[in-house]
């Protein structure tokens, strides 16, 4: 009983020891592990919480499209209806100026000249015969073989017989003028742009029959949204080119015109070209519009802030000032940003909070 005793006590001291020594080896392992969190900030990797804004040389552009036309475009339409006898030109087709476009029939005019005439020439007879009745009224009356009450009623109908001359003369003028409306002339020279009748085709007075291009200036008319209209003042050169012929010119903004009512917010902004040629006529124009006038710099997206206005702003790292700045474009590598001074300093990426504590400035300490 004694043995038993004995082995049991030998057991729980064996217990003891063992606890003991895995409390030893517990602080040594906390001791080990707080000189280790102790000496890691030795081995961090500080990195620079500042960057340098990067000028971009080449500043990108808006492009928009139209067609070239020319400097004076209408449709041309005559004065009186009729059918079409004639259409002399085609689509496209290079005219000078004088050349006859396109002849109406119009069988009420024709017969209006040919009255007018008749008349004109019955008018003329009357004159004849009144000046020859004055002539002889005045030779008896010369001879004392009629009296003078004669010779100035003969006067009188020479005179009546005159106007009526020149009446029937004005009448037959205003039919042949008229006549003349049945002929569609060109006022310049030009291209037809487009028909809209053919040769049998009955019109109405003033309905369209082509439309003229004059070729002696040319113009594009691009549709832009309000802020790029708004900064192309009138008589701005602009960069316009011409794919399909690889050429690139300088244009005059010429004319602005606003936006219609009801519909999409766009300005028509017609550019005026410096040369004209037959063969551009009709092809796509492209318009070269410089996304900004300020210098442009591309930054981080880390470096980008914005105020309670919702204003973008960069921060100075060494002077911790604000420097405005306005948004061009988001990059998936940065963002591209204008700005009215240049970007010399060093930005800041980090939060103006915590700026003041920054990191690597501790750690140089």
């Amino acid at each position: 009983m004694l043995m038993f005793f004995n082995k049991k006590v030998q057991i729980k001291h064996l217990c003891i020891s063992a606890i003991g020594l895995g409390l030893i080896g517990c602080d040594a392992s906390s001791a080990n592990t707080e000189q280790v969190v102790q000496s890691q900030p030795s081995s961090v990797i500080v990195f620079d919480h500042s960057e340098i804004a990067t000028p971009i040389k080449t500043m990108p552009e808006h492009h928009f499209f139209g067609r070239v036309q020319g400097g004076e475009s209408y449709n041309m339409a005559l004065f009186v209806d009729g059918r079409i006898e004639r259409v002399l030109v085609k689509e496209g087709q290079i005219v000078n100026s004088g050349d006859v476009l396109a002849t109406l029939y119009s069988p009420n005019l024709a017969q209006r000249v040919t009255s007018r005439e008749s008349s004109y020439e019955s008018a003329k007879a009357v004159l004849h015969q009144a000046k020859i009745q004055q002539q002889r009224s005045s030779e008896l009356v010369r001879k004392k073989l009629q009296p003078n009450a004669v010779l100035d009623d003969a006067q009188r109908a020479l005179k009546v017989a005159t106007q009526q001359v020149n009446n029937a003369l004005a009448q037959l003028e205003e039919a042949k003028n008229q006549q003349k409306e049945t002929q569609l002339v060109a006022p310049q020279a030009g291209v037809i742009g487009k028909l809209y009748s053919r040769s049998g085709d009955y019109i109405s007075a003033g309905e369209n029959i082509v439309r003229f291009e004059s070729s002696e200036t040319q113009k594009v008319v691009f549709s832009l949204p309000e802020r790029i209209a708004i900064s192309l003042p009138k008589t701005k050169n602009v960069q316009v080119s011409f794919p399909s012929i690889n050429t690139t010119t300088l244009g005059i903004v010429t004319e602005k015109s606003l936006p219609n009512l009801g519909q999409p917010a766009l300005f028509e902004v017609t550019v005026t070209l410096p040369k004209s040629s037959y063969e551009n006529l009709g092809i796509t124009a492209q318009l070269h519009v410089p996304i900004s006038s300020d210098r442009l710099y591309k930054v981080s997206h880390s470096a980008l802030r914005y105020d309670q206005s919702n204003r973008a702003y960069l921060l100075s790292a060494a002077e911790n000032n604000t420097l405005p700045v306005s948004v061009i474009a988001v990059e998936k590598d940065g963002v591209l940003i204008t700005s009215s001074n240049p970007l010399l300093q060093p930005i800041s990426r980090v939060s103006e909070i915590i700026n003041p504590l920054n990191l690597a400035a501790l750690d140089k300490r």
